[in-house]
C-alpha cells in the first residue's frame, strides 16, 4: 500500500466507520433514519390519477382497441409543489390518452400487467445542505420531482417512433419542457416503450 493510500484511508475512516455501524443497524432502524429526513414525506411527487383508455402501438384490424389504465393524470393537481411538472406531462401527452372509449363497439381490454409506453418529466432544483445518514458527511441534495404517465397512439395506426418524434417537437412538448430549463432549475425526460 503507497502513501497516497495510506493518507486516503485516514481521511475516509470515519465515514467507513459510520458505513459499518448504519449497516449493523435493524431494518426499522433503518427506517427510522430515512424517515428523519427533513420533508422526506412530503416532498415527494403523489399525483391524482383517473382512470381513462390508451390504444397500443401498431395495433391491427378496422375495431379501435383500448387498454384501461388507472395512471392518467387528473387535469387538476391543486397547489402541490408538483402541480407544474404533471401539467407540463399531461399537456405533452395530449391526444394520446382518452377519457373514454370512442368508436363503434369498441374493443376494452382491462390487463393491469400490461406495460404502456411512459414519459417521464423530472424537475431538479433548489439544492440544500444535508447530512447523510449513513456517513454522517455533508452533501448538497436537490429537490427533485418525477412524474410518469402512459401513453398510446393516437388511432390504430400509430407507431412508438413516431409518437415520440411528435411528443418531442410539439408546442409543450418534451423538448420545451427541457428548454425551460434555468441555472437554477434542471429539467429533463425520459421515453420507455411498450413492455420493458
Amino acid at each position: 500500500m503507497g502513501f497516497r493510500e495510506l493518507e486516503r484511508y485516514e481521511s475516509q475512516k470515519a465515514a467507513y466507520d459510520n458505513y459499518k455501524a448504519w449497516k449493523a443497524l435493524s431494518p426499522d432502524a433503518k427506517k427510522a433514519l430515512y424517515d428523519a429526513i427533513p420533508n422526506i414525506k412530503t416532498s415527494r411527487a403523489k399525483p391524482i390519477h383517473d382512470q381513462g383508455f390508451i390504444i397500443p402501438f401498431n395495433a391491427t384490424g378496422t375495431i379501435v382497441t383500448y387498454f384501461e389504465s388507472s395512471k392518467l393524470l387528473n387535469a387538476t393537481q391543486g397547489s402541490t409543489a408538483w402541480a407544474d411538472v404533471c401539467n407540463a406531462l399531461r399537456t405533452a401527452l395530449a391526444a394520446r390518452f382518452f377519457a373514454t372509449a370512442a368508436g363503434t363497439t369498441p374493443v376494452i381490454i382491462k390487463n393491469p400487467k400490461y406495460k404502456f409506453a411512459k414519459l417521464s418529466f423530472t424537475k431538479k432544483e433548489n439544492f440544500v445542505d444535508r447530512t447523510s445518514r449513513i456517513t454522517k458527511r455533508g452533501y448538497k441534495k436537490p429537490s427533485s420531482d418525477t412524474v410518469s404517465m402512459p401513453f398510446g397512439g393516437k388511432d390504430m395506426t400509430d407507431d412508438f417512433d413516431t409518437a415520440v418524434k411528435d411528443i418531442k417537437t410539439k408546442t409543450g412538448g418534451a423538448v420545451a419542457w427541457v428548454n425551460a430549463s434555468t441555472s437554477t432549475v434542471k429539467q429533463s425526460y425520459k421515453f420507455t416503450p411498450e413492455g420493458i
